[in-house]
């Protein structure tokens, strides 16, 4: 059993040794036959990817909202939700007093 799994392995290539047995691949074997093909996810997926790279990072038209308000000084801000995600973040501790 041993000799087959090291024949199967070719392990006699490391050790130095010769193999007894001739490996062919097949008269089929051609560089020009290869190919790739794709699953209907995986070609979604590079679309999916592709069209991400065209949406903008920062959306102009909330940024400028935001700006206006802010200089307008009518933004207010959620405070409840911004304690929320101080407090997730480990930055607010509500025990103690402010």
């Amino acid at each position: 059993m041993v000799g087959r799994v090291s024949g199967q392995y070719n392990t006699e290539a490391l050790s130095g040794k010769k193999s007894r047995r001739n490996i062919s691949y097949g008269s089929g074997y051609t560089s020009e036959s290869d190919d790739a093909r794709f699953s209907t996810f995986g070609t979604l997926l590079s679309k999916a990817q592709a069209e991400m790279k065209n949406i903008p990072d920062v959306r102009e038209d909330v940024v400028a909202k935001f700006k206006s308000e802010i200089e307008a000084g009518t933004y207010k801000p959620p405070l409840e939700k911004l304690a929320n995600v101080l407090y997730m973040a480990g930055i607010l501790d509500t025990a103690e007093e402010v």
